[in-house]
């Protein structure tokens, strides 16, 4: 399996992974994979090798790839990045996978394999579980939030994620907070998200791994942040989820989980292509606070 270097496309390609591991039952995946999503198959039961790639000048890295694929008949190859790799390795079959645009993702990708491709998974162990099972109560609903992303033009103002915040709990005592990202998001964002708001409601998961951030969204009751890995692992882990848009396409990248939302920013994604974007500054004022919050009232999430 060739997959994306993106932890988001990497996710939503699991749908097609699960597919081959229930149909054949014994057979063992090798996934050439970035570093950045290699931990999503940490703990796949049917991986036999993780080849991690990282990027080089004038794409040196695929030299890399052939000499670690090469010398084996594969029986089946699954490249999700159209790349030439298949032509020089040795195959039974192949599947080479092209975007397409204003679909879906999880339903490009059912197209052209021709099979429903939206049971989305990521494996947790049981020492990941056993920490979720002793921090969280069944006092508390609990609200993954995740505040940052890769892209600053499509970042949601941290001030806004924070009176949000607020405004939930001004209504609801019953509700906890767990914050998600990277360690180098925690140093941009944590403070400014839990300012003024009590430590009690809010639980630090800023730098824990893919699949213990997983272990926690399969507990909680919903997620809210912006387009990103994170939000399609809120699909993977069946969490609704309420996720913010603006120069990204939600048409592709649109949450799949029944009861989950979109919500985008006054402008649609068609203006922000007709316009040159500042990759140094946000492009997400115009969601406001109480078009979020009342969402949430009126699908019941706080209740």
């Amino acid at each position: 399996v060739i997959s994306s270097n993106l932890i988001g496309d990497t996710i939503l390609s699991t749908g097609v992974i699960k597919h081959f591991s229930n149909k054949y039952p014994e057979v063992k995946f090798t996934f050439v994979i970035g570093p950045s999503a290699k931990s999503i198959f940490k703990n796949f039961k049917s991986v036999e090798t993780i080849i991690t790639v990282s990027k080089k000048k004038y794409n040196m890295h695929w030299l890399d790839i052939i000499s670690n694929c090469y010398g084996k008949k594969w029986d089946i190859i699954i490249d999700f990045r159209s790349s030439l790799l298949s032509y020089f390795l040795k195959h039974k079959k192949k599947f080479i996978f092209k975007k397409k645009n204003n679909i879906n993702h999880v339903y490009q990708l059912s197209d052209y394999f021709g099979f429903d491709c939206s049971d989305l998974f990521i494996e947790t162990n049981t020492e990941e579980e056993k920490i979720v099972a002793e921090e969280l109560s069944n006092n508390f609903k609990y609200f993954v939030i995740f505040p940052g992303g890769n892209w600053e033009p499509k970042i949601w103002s941290i001030k806004k994620y924070n009176s949000l915040l607020i405004k939930i709990l001004s209504q609801n005592e019953n509700i906890k907070f767990i914050l998600v990202g990277s360690k180098s998001e925690e140093k941009i964002y944590f403070n400014k998200i839990t300012k003024n708001i009590d430590s009690k409601y809010t639980i630090n998961l800023f730098g824990a791994s893919l699949t213990q951030t997983a272990a926690y969204m399969k507990k909680s009751n919903l997620f809210i942040g912006n387009d990103s890995g994170l939000s399609h692992m809120a699909s993977a882990t069946k969490l609704r989820s309420i996720v913010l848009f603006g120069p990204t396409n939600d048409m592709i990248y649109g949450p799949i989980m029944e009861e989950s939302q979109v919500i985008r920013t006054k402008e649609s994604y068609e203006y922000f292509k007709r316009i040159n974007i500042d990759k140094t500054k946000s492009y997400m004022d115009s969601i406001d606070v109480d078009k979020i919050y009342n969402t949430l009232k009126k699908k019941n999430y706080c209740e």
